[in-house]
Order: structure tokens, then C-alpha cells, then sequence
């Protein structure tokens, strides 16, 4: 009787096992043998010297001129978000295949919400993909045409949302840094309060290091903290001109304070700083009299200085 019974267990267990081994056969993704992990990546992308973003809003594209990237020819592209975008090209890998329930899905998401990617060397398309991402799960979908096989691509050991990378829009492209000075080509700094025309003063470069000529004797130690926060201001996001006329309020209530800044070669710089953003971590300004920006209001409170910041107070003697 037992052995019946254990007869009967043995043949349950052999279909069971049968059934998990059809069971893996049947759903396991199907390029898990038929599709190479590298087919979106490239390898040896030095040569690439331009990259086309395309999207239902229109087309935006880095170039290399010279010697650095430029976003539409017109501003400098933010280095640090170029390497990230060629080292992702690089190591991305597919994990599967969007499965067979999804692929309706995901191929209209590439038309709603896609963003085609084309690299160039020269004149040539070397290498071109479509890109979509899901923010809510973290996952980045790419197809090689836009209602083709789609996958699910990573980098694998990394949990990164790629895609996002990949559809900046062109503010998003854009070097964050304020001013392109530094020690070696700073000539002046000259800061205006409108409201409270007393609290303005200038910075000048005299007997071999900067001074505030309205201060009988400047605090170097501030002065040089203030110069510090000056050349390493960068934005937090440029506006678009739908995001400038949310904000007009703000902006039409006029700027709080002026920042001139001019270098050894004579070219000059120029930072208007207005109200507030609600929730009071962000302040509206606007760079050059031509680009909308938000900043960081602490690091903006630290170039926000009064002249009487600087007047270096005498210290006791010690006996």
C-alpha cells in the first residue's frame, strides 16, 4: 500500500516537474538566446560629432565645434550631461524583449511620447535608435524603428532611469554654469541693489589682488567667498517661454538686485535677480537680458551681499 503510495508521489512529482520545464520553455522571454545583449550600444562613439533629437514638439541637436559641444549652435552644452549620454551609449545592454501583452502599449507610447536618436559623424547616420521611458517603474523601452520589436534596456548592475538622458529637451541640454570666469581672466564685479542704491559696492582687481574701492579695508577672506560663489553659480532650470509668462508677476515686479561682471578680454556678463518661487527654495533670474532661469535661493543668498558685509572689523589685541 505504501509503496502504491509512493509510487503515486513519484509520478505527481515527474509531472510537475515537466510541467515547470514547459512552463519555462513557454514564457521565457524569446531573445533570452536569439537577440545580442549590445545591439543599442556603441562602442567606439569619438568619432560621433553630432546627435539629433526627435520628438512630437519638434528637433534639437548637439553639435562639436571646435573644441566643445553646443546645444542648437547656440549655447554651450553641459559637458558633464554629454559624457553621461556617450558612457550610457556604451555600456547599455538588453535586458528582454517587451513582452507579447505590452507590445501594442509600448509601440503607441513611442508615437505619443518617443524620442528618435540619431548620432552622425559627418554627414553619415551611424547609429540611430527610438526611446521611450516609463518614470513610474524606472524602465527605458528603445526599437530600432518606431513600430518594430521593442526591449528592455539597462546597464546592468546600475539602477538608472536611462531614458531620461535621453529626452532632455534642448533647456535641458544647456550648460548650467552662470558665468564662464575664474581666478586668471576676472576683471571686475560690480553689484547693484535698485531699491537700495547704498548697499551696492564694485569689485576691482588692485596691487595684486581684488578690492572693494568703497571700503577703506575689505575682508579678503569674505571677498574671496563671495568671488567663489559668483564663478561657481549655476542654474536649476532654464525657463521656457510658457514657464516665463507663469512666473511674469514675479518678473514684472522688477529685479532685486544687478550683477555686472567683466573679464580681462573686456567681455561683460550680466545677472538680474528677482522675487521668489512659492515654497521659497528658488528664486527667478535672468542671465545676459535674454535667458529666464531658477536658481537656488541659498546660493543666490550668498552673492546677495551688502557692501557692509565686507568692511573688515578690527580684531583685539591680544596681550
Amino acid at each position: 500500500m505504501q509503496k502504491k503510495r509512493n509510487i503515486k508521489l513519484i509520478l505527481v512529482l515527474i509531472v510537475l516537474i515537466l510541467s515547470a520545464i514547459s512552463a519555462y520553455f513557454i514564457t521565457r522571454p524569446a531573445d533570452k538566446l536569439k537577440v545580442s545583449r549590445d545591439i543599442f550600444s556603441y562602442e567606439d562613439p569619438s568619432s560621433i560629432d553630432k546627435v539629433v533629437f526627435t520628438d512630437v514638439s519638434g528637433e534639437h541637436q548637439l553639435t562639436f565645434e571646435g573644441s566643445q559641444w553646443k546645444i542648437g549652435r547656440e549655447y554651450k552644452a553641459d559637458p558633464q550631461r554629454v559624457s553621461v549620454l556617450f558612457a550610457i551609449l556604451k555600456q547599455m545592454r538588453v535586458r528582454r524583449k517587451v513582452s507579447k501583452q505590452q507590445e501594442e502599449t509600448i509601440e503607441q507610447k513611442f508615437k505619443e511620447a518617443g524620442t528618435r536618436v540619431a548620432f552622425y559623424e559627418g554627414d553619415q547616420i551611424v547609429h540611430s535608435f527610438y526611446v521611450w521611458g516609463d518614470k513610474d517603474s524606472g524602465l527605458t523601452y528603445l526599437t530600432r524603428d518606431e513600430k518594430g520589436q521593442a526591449y528592455i534596456v539597462e546597464i546592468p548592475g546600475y539602477r538608472s532611469f536611462l531614458a531620461g538622458i535621453y529626452q532632455l529637451d534642448k533647456n535641458g541640454w544647456r550648460d548650467p554654469l552662470v558665468f564662464t570666469i575664474n581666478w586668471s581672466n576676472l576683471s571686475s564685479v560690480q553689484v547693484v541693489y535698485p531699491d537700495k542704491e547704498d548697499l551696492g559696492f564694485s569689485v576691482k582687481y588692485a596691487d595684486r589682488f581684488y578690492a572693494i574701492p568703497e571700503i577703506q579695508e575689505t575682508d579678503t577672506t569674505k571677498l574671496t567667498d563671495f568671488l567663489d560663489n559668483v564663478s561657481l553659480l549655476f542654474v536649476n532650470d532654464f525657463l521656457s517661454k510658457d514657464e516665463e509668462k507663469e512666473y511674469s508677476e514675479i518678473i514684472n515686479t522688477g529685479p532685486q538686485a544687478l550683477f555686472k561682471i567683466e573679464d580681462v578680454g573686456r567681455n561683460v556678463y550680466t545677472l538680474e535677480v528677482y522675487g521668489m518661487l512659492p515654497g521659497g527654495k528658488e528664486v527667478v533670474g535672468r542671465i545676459d537680458s535674454a535667458d529666464y532661469a531658477v536658481f537656488d535661493a541659498e546660493k543666490v543668498k550668498k552673492i546677495m551681499r551688502p557692501k557692509s558685509f565686507f568692511i573688515k572689523k578690527e580684531t583685539a589685541d591680544i596681550k
